[in-house]
């Protein structure tokens, strides 16, 4: 049997266990203190951190839409000057284009009157062989073309010796008449004053012998052989 301690021994070993409940007690709540204090530290570093990242990321989003709308206006204007480029572009277009349309028409007439002038020398030549009584298909073969080539070489060679003797006839008219009113003198003048009848008759200065052997009887003759 366990023998009873002294009053006195019982009563401090009480007060030890009480102090030691006591301690334990207020290291736990010390502990949640300081905790807690670091936790509330830890949240007011954090507002810190973020109010400092608030301030430079507003900063550059004002800044982002300042360029954006600087972009916007640039891009616009560089739009409208492109589109009064186009214009403009379109409208030299026009100029050129009716320059080079006018010199393209230059060129064709400048090749045109040569090509005719070189054509007046073929249906020369033409006519010259067709004159030494070569057919027309002979001629067609020795020259290399075609039956209607030639025969359009010879409507040339006749057209073109038609309005000679037309200019021709046409320039010597005065001449003529000039010769007619000279002839007429006193003796030829009746007594009226009017010329006789004598000296306006006779044959025509310049007949009409027609061109020799091109007409279309003679063309669609040959043609056929």
């Amino acid at each position: 049997m366990t023998a009873a301690l002294p009053s006195g021994r019982f009563g401090m070993a009480k007060n030890t266990a009480r102090r030691r409940r006591s301690t334990a007690a207020l290291e736990r709540l010390e502990s949640a203190r300081l905790r807690r204090a670091a936790q509330l530290e830890r949240e007011r570093e954090n507002e810190r951190r973020i109010d400092e990242a608030l301030g430079p990321f507003a900063e550059a989003a004002a800044a982002v839409e300042a360029i954006e709308r600087k972009r916007d206006g640039r891009i616009s204007a560089l739009e409208d000057q492109l589109d009064r480029k186009l214009v403009e572009l379109d409208r030299q277009k026009d100029v050129k284009a009716g320059e080079h349309h006018r010199r393209c028409d230059e060129v064709r007439a400048d090749a045109e009157m040569e090509i005719a002038e070189w054509r007046q020398t073929m249906s020369a030549s033409v006519r010259q062989i067709r004159a030494a009584e070569v057919t027309l298909s002979a001629t067609a073969a020795m020259l290399g073309l075609s039956v209607k080539a030639v025969t359009a070489l010879l409507r040339d060679s006749a057209h073109d010796e038609a309005e000679a003797t037309s200019q021709g006839d046409a320039a010597s008219a005065p001449a003529s008449s000039l010769a007619s009113s000279s002839a007429v003198d006193s003796r030829t003048l009746r007594t009226d004053g009017s010329p006789t009848d004598e000296g306006q008759g006779g044959e025509p200065p310049y007949p009409d012998d027609g061109v020799d052997g091109v007409d279309d009887g003679t063309w669609s003759r040959e043609e056929s052989d």
